[in-house]
């Protein structure tokens, strides 16, 4: 019984030295390379120095990571529109709603459920006459309110400035008082 043991003890441990002696040895392929490295150390140093930092105290290094660039870019990008209407009692009325009075079940409890087919039509053409029309009039009036308003203002100044230059005139020329 001993002997089946040692036999199978010196069978463990030869098996993984003789795996390890198959496998050739090759070169790792590296997603890193020295000819990179090199290159990004080229580059010229930022116009900006890192903030806080004296000229000895420079680092000897340079870290540029572009994907964050690039996403700050697409968030930019991104119109963050305010939300709509408020909901009456809040967002979790809402829910709350929604788990009490679901949809499939009560057709009248939905938004607009209230409302006739007609009537969420001209809500819909009334939606879209103020998009489209209303706003773009709304700049084109503000701007010659904006203008009227201006005119009137000049005027005003002219017409002040001619009485304050007519009083002026009319009155006689006082000697400025003797400094003694």
């Amino acid at each position: 019984m001993r002997l089946y043991g040692i036999f199978l003890a010196a069978l463990v441990t030869a098996m993984p030295a003789s795996a390890q002696d198959a496998a050739p040895a090759t070169p790792l392929n590296l997603p890193v390379s020295l000819a990179k490295i090199r290159e990004g150390l080229s580059q010229p140093a930022p116009a900006e120095p890192l903030k806080g930092l004296t000229a000895a105290e420079q680092p000897t290094f340079r870290i540029n990571i572009t994907e964050q660039q690039k996403f700050e870019e697409l968030l930019a990008k991104i119109k963050f529109d305010p939300p709509g209407p408020q909901v009456a009692g809040g967002i979790y009325a809402y829910d709350q709603q929604q788990l009490l009075f679901p949809r499939i079940d009560n057709p009248r409890v939905q938004p607009y459920g209230a409302f006739t087919t007609g009537q969420i039509a001209t809500l819909a053409v009334e939606a879209l006459v103020e998009k489209y029309v209303v706003e773009k009039m709304a700049h084109v009036v503000g701007g010659a309110l904006r203008a009227q308003a201006e005119r009137e203002a000049r005027q005003e100044v002219a017409r002040t400035l001619a009485a304050y230059w007519a009083s002026q005139s009319a009155a006689p020329a006082a000697a400025p008082p003797a400094k003694e």
